[in-house]
């Protein structure tokens, strides 16, 4: 029988960036802030995190609604109307963050005394309509907020918290999931299937992902129950294979070093000075970290 083992300290890393998160969203439920803005790269429970501890809240009275996808500053305006009381989350609605009408609405609804009603206005050709908001905004993104007056003005109103947990610490946790079960699976499987997309994972230089650790589960299942012609491990590796293979072949050499260099302008403005995390938040091999920060680096003295 596999033993399910686990190192306590990253395990405990990352509990505690779990709890951090979970007091920013008590934080904004309570009324202390009027918005938090979560940022971190995506499969690291950030949404799972937040959902989770509204959903608690929600039992002791405090409501909450949630949208991703794209939306539209009117279709902000809207939610915000139909939930003046709620706690408001924004998951990985990026367009919003891009739009300077939208984040007018936002600061309109975050700015101001936690709890108290603030005016919210849109204003059109032919109207315009207000509404008085005291609920609260948690925002979820992979990306950083920009670097203009808008956004700026937008992150002194809101509490940012930067989730970046390590793969050292993502692995202990996927372990400890694993010593949970996982629906009809035993722990000794779910162990079995976590440290292969943990290996996995690491051959071919890819980010730990909570994601790909559920959907390997599911592989196995349907491998187990007779419904696969090929191996779940192949089910497993393809996908993973997948995910690289897709983004290199829809990018351009251009686009993919322009993609790079952003990642690398993104991980300088959250960790100025510090090499260490500038290159675990690039998610970037050292190699090509390196050459793309002295380009970045080059453009701003020439800029």
């Amino acid at each position: 029988m596999t033993s399910i083992r686990n190192d306590p300290e990253p395990l405990q890393a990352l509990e505690c960036r779990i709890e951090r998160i979970r007091d920013r969203v008590k934080s904004v439920a309570f009324k202390y802030h009027t918005a938090c803005y979560l940022v971190g790269r995506p499969g690291t429970s950030k949404t799972h995190t937040v959902m989770d501890e509204l959903k608690r809240l929600e039992q002791d009275g405090m409501p909450h609604a949630y949208r991703n996808a794209r939306m539209t500053p009117m279709g902000l305006f809207d939610f915000i109307a139909e939930h003046p009381e709620h706690v408001i989350v924004l998951d990985d609605i990026g367009s919003l963050f891009k739009n300077d009408q939208a984040m007018q609405i936002l600061m309109a609804a975050t700015g101001g005394d936690p709890g108290k009603p603030r005016k919210v206005t849109y204003k059109s050709k032919d109207k315009q309509e207000d509404v008085d908001f005291s609920g609260g905004i948690i925002a979820i993104s992979n990306v950083a907020l920009r670097h203009d007056p808008l956004a700026r003005a937008f992150g002194s109103r809101v509490v940012v918290l930067e989730h970046e947990p390590t793969d050292k610490e993502i692995a202990a946790f996927m372990r400890h999931l694993a010593a949970r079960g996982h629906e009809d699976m035993s722990p000794e499987e779910c162990l079995e299937v976590a440290e292969f997309v943990i290996a996995e994972s690491r051959d071919y230089d890819q980010r730990l992902d909570l994601r790909h650790l559920t959907k390997a589960w599911q592989d196995f299942r349907q491998d187990r129950d007779g419904r696969t012609a090929r191996p779940w491990q192949e089910l497993v590796r393809t996908s993973l294979q997948k995910t690289v293979v897709v983004e290199a072949e829809t990018l351009s050499k251009r686009e993919r070093i322009e993609r790079d260099r952003e990642r690398v302008r993104e991980a300088m403005a959250l960790f100025p000075g510090d090499t260490t995390k500038q290159l675990a938040h690039s998610g970037l091999l050292k190699s090509t970290f390196y050459k793309r920060r002295a380009e970045v680096e080059t453009e701003a003295q020439t800029a």
